[in-house]
């Protein structure tokens, strides 16, 4: 019984500390993309939410944000990236897979060129093929093109593939409630941490601590004694 009480309250706050962390990082990944997008020109939250809303509300605001994140890293334009979250939503229902995941494997894969990853989704893409279209398009050879020219090739290819074999679906089906009501409910999960986090100072007495050994040691005494 005493190993039993001692493990449910580590596992309490270990489980506490991981959300507030969570929640903080999710904050610091929103400023971050704020300075991003201001020294860009893009709104990046605001593309978050078009994700959300091209991914049928079935992902949470922090995945939105790294989609962005991503997107943007690579050069994608924000109708590109809406589009990538709309075809992996349609490929996901389609399948019977994630929707999250689909939507992060198809970003990754677009940005990295690896069509490998884009297989499972029923995306076929071959990128020495789509680089030679696209070069032929633009007037120029396939050995020719910069990095950012084939990346956009890729792009390219992986949307009109994805709406040729899914745009049907993206019309017709949409993601469960189940989704939705998961990715809603981190949300509101990241508000509620976020709230005691920044609003009532618990991240400020955290770094306190961190940055005190000696009353932080004195902390875990006093918990290690409800304990006892």
């Amino acid at each position: 019984q005493a190993y039993a009480t001692l493990a449910a309250n580590v596992f309490a706050a270990t489980a506490a500390f991981a959300a507030l962390q969570r929640a903080a990082q999710v904050q610091q990944l929103i400023q971050g993309l704020e300075a991003v997008g201001e020294a860009s020109g893009k709104n990046l939250k605001l593309l978050a939410s078009g994700i959300r809303e091209a991914a049928g509300g079935a992902i949470a605001l922090e995945q939105a944000l790294q989609v962005a994140s991503v997107g943007a890293s690579a050069g994608f334009n924000s109708e590109q990236i809406q589009g990538l979250a709309d075809v992996a939503k349609s490929a996901a229902l389609a399948l019977g897979r994630d929707v999250g995941d689909a939507v992060d494997r198809l970003t990754r894969g677009a940005a990295k060129l690896e069509p490998e990853i884009l297989d499972e989704l029923g995306i076929m893409v071959r990128l020495d093929e789509a680089v030679e279209n696209y070069a032929a398009q633009i007037g120029k050879t396939a050995g020719a093109l910069s990095q950012a020219e084939r990346r956009q090739a890729f792009m390219n290819a992986i949307l009109e593939q994805g709406e040729q074999k899914f745009g049907a679906i993206a019309e017709a089906v949409e993601p469960t409630a189940y989704d939705k009501l998961g990715a809603t409910f981190a949300d509101l999960t990241k508000d509620i941490f976020s709230f005691v986090n920044e609003t009532l100072g618990l991240e400020k007495l955290v770094g306190f601590l961190a940055e005190n050994v000696v009353i932080l040691a004195g902390v875990m005494v006093m918990f290690g004694s409800t304990i006892v």
